[in-house]
């Protein structure tokens, strides 16, 4: 084994979030498969996964920013067994159930759950801005409210009162002058 392949594992019987890259070399290793099938059928499984394509220059520049991922993202995400960041190669896709429908272009990013039976395309999110970075990567993952335990964090009493501030402000200043 590999040490990017114990790294996986390591954290994959850890519960931590489960990165994984699947490459058309790896995608003859059935343990990789088996790994990347076993989380999807995982009953509250959030998997986001960029299909790309060897030598597609979109996918090439995509690519580095989607595996800064790992390094971004919040405790409460990474704390998460049930969250997967998936980078797989277009010709080991076949091999994975409950990857439908098959992309159309490269890269694709998706969003799947509940067994493949609930998809959203990174294209289709409603998110502010979708130019590929890993800004709107994160964004995107946040936006599916992917935090360990399920739950939103609470606002606090002073969360409250700065918003309240900011309201009552923006009500009582003048309008500028065009």
């Amino acid at each position: 084994m590999s040490a990017f392949s114990n790294f996986i594992l390591f954290a994959y019987n850890s519960c931590l979030m489960v990165y994984l890259e699947v490459s058309a070399k790896d995608g003859n290793k059935s343990s990789v498969i088996e790994q990347v099938k076993s989380q999807l059928n995982k009953p509250n499984s959030k998997t986001f996964m960029l299909i790309y394509m060897e030598g597609c220059g979109p996918c090439n520049a995509t690519r580095p920013e989607w595996s800064k991922l790992k390094n971004v993202l919040s405790s409460d995400i990474l704390d998460n067994p049930n969250v997967m960041i998936l980078a797989i190669d277009k010709d080991v896709i076949d091999k994975i159930p409950n990857i439908k429908p098959e992309p159309s272009a490269f890269p694709t990013m998706r969003y799947v759950t509940k067994n493949g039976e609930e998809v959203e395309n990174y294209e289709d999110a409603n998110i502010e801005t979708k130019d590929r970075t890993i800004d709107s990567f994160v964004e995107w993952i946040k936006s599916k409210n992917v935090q360990s335990g399920g739950k939103r964090k609470r606002r606090t009493r002073r969360t409250r009162i700065k918003r309240t501030k900011r309201r009552h402000y923006r009500s009582h200043r003048k309008p500028s002058k065009r």
